[in-house]
């Protein structure tokens, strides 16, 4: 496992100092120890840790307030820290665990639930930027479809021809198929395009 830079925000401090000493022994960095939620927030936005083990009980709004805020930022990966079962039942139903360990722990314990709040940011990121492609793609095509449509309705073109059209000005002008199907819709839904077939021109 490489070097993370680790922020704790658990409100015990014997507790806090143990954890710290264990992520030293394992090779990681230590960046802060902090046990108030608007301190938890402000540092992990200042130095963007790599993990933060969290306390859900904190002071002020609370751990889970501060939770939300990381995972909405999408700052690290959390580790709630917590010697009360009935509380991680509660944060099981919630968006933002991505690991938990329930005190008294190991160091094995620690190392595994370490590894997997970073497996599991890792995924949620991986499925997010997916998400995102896909989209991306979905928007093309309905811009492709519908300037198709135009083409075939107010030129006279049939499908086929309204895509190689379409596929011929991304090409002639080194742009994505997506931004000539914008410019098309934007002209052709204006008024702009010129009556009648014109498949070497734009409309």
């Amino acid at each position: 496992m490489p070097q993370l830079r680790v922020l704790i925000a658990v409100k015990d401090e014997a507790e806090a100092k143990k954890l710290g000493a264990k992520l030293l022994k394992a090779g990681h960095l230590v960046i802060g120890r902090v046990w108030e939620a608007k301190d938890v927030l402000r540092l992990a936005f200042e130095t963007q840790p790599d993990l933060v083990l969290l306390d859900p009980a904190l002071p002020d709004y609370g751990g889970l307030g501060v939770a939300q805020v990381i995972d909405d930022h999408r700052l690290a990966p959390i580790v709630f820290v917590t010697a009360d079962c009935t509380r991680l039942a509660q944060l099981s139903g919630t968006g933002w665990l991505f690991s938990y360990l329930l005190v008294p722990y190991s160091d094995d314990d620690l190392y595994l639930a370490v590894e997997v709040a970073r497996s599991n940011f890792k995924r949620l990121l991986a499925l997010e930027q997916e998400n995102m492609r896909l989209k991306k793609t979905l928007e093309s095509r309905k811009l492709v479809e519908r300037a198709k449509g135009l083409l075939v309705e107010k030129k006279g073109f049939t499908e086929p021809e309204a895509y190689r059209y379409l596929q011929k000005l991304s090409m002639d002008t080194c742009r994505p198929l997506a931004g000539m199907a914008r410019e098309v819709i934007e002209k052709l839904s204006s008024g702009q395009g010129r009556k009648g077939r014109d498949k070497n021109h734009q409309p």
